[in-house]
């Protein structure tokens, strides 16, 4: 199952700590993240995997 999460609002001084918070976040519910991809300048698209750990499911 993917997840698909937008943040908004990112800035040169929070883009980090935004991004790791929702990786934490979603790792905890079993997510790992697959890929991010920024929009403009003050968005960032995160997805993420649910999965076993090491399956190629």
């Amino acid at each position: 199952m993917h997840k698909t999460i937008l943040i908004e609002e990112i800035t040169i001084e929070n883009v980090t700590e935004k991004i790791n918070e929702k990786v934490q976040e979603m790792e905890k519910d079993g997510y790992q993240i697959k890929t991010m991809s920024f929009w403009g300048t003050d968005k960032v698209v995160l997805i993420f995997k649910k999965g076993l750990k090491g399956s190629f499911l």
